[in-house]
């Protein structure tokens, strides 16, 4: 599912560098200020790149943390319910540890 994520967000950014290349050299194209500006316009690209990527990497931490319950969580909630021994409680808590 992160692969998917990764892999999606690599093909917009390759999508969003590929149409302004294209097209974003200046007014005039290739004509007067026009190669000079693509260069500028890497580095415009590079810091939106940076930015988003900050913003997709907190987003999917954050959901992270939010679906995935802490595994001591689950241990003591299944020593709780009767499912396991406190034997074997202690022996999964200590395997949790190292």
């Amino acid at each position: 599912m992160e692969k998917d994520k990764n892999r999606l967000l690599w093909i917009l950014i390759a999508t969003i560098i590929v149409i302004f290349l294209i097209g974003s050299f200046g007014m005039g194209g290739y004509g007067m200020m026009g190669f000079g500006m693509g260069f500028g316009f890497l580095f415009m690209l590079l810091f939106w790149g940076a930015i988003i990527w900050v913003i997709v990497t907190l987003i999917n931490t954050n959901q992270y943390n939010k679906n995935e319950p802490d595994s001591l969580a689950i241990l003591k909630r299944r020593y709780v319910s009767g499912e396991i021994t406190k034997k074997q409680f202690e022996e999964m808590k200590k395997e949790l540890n190292r």
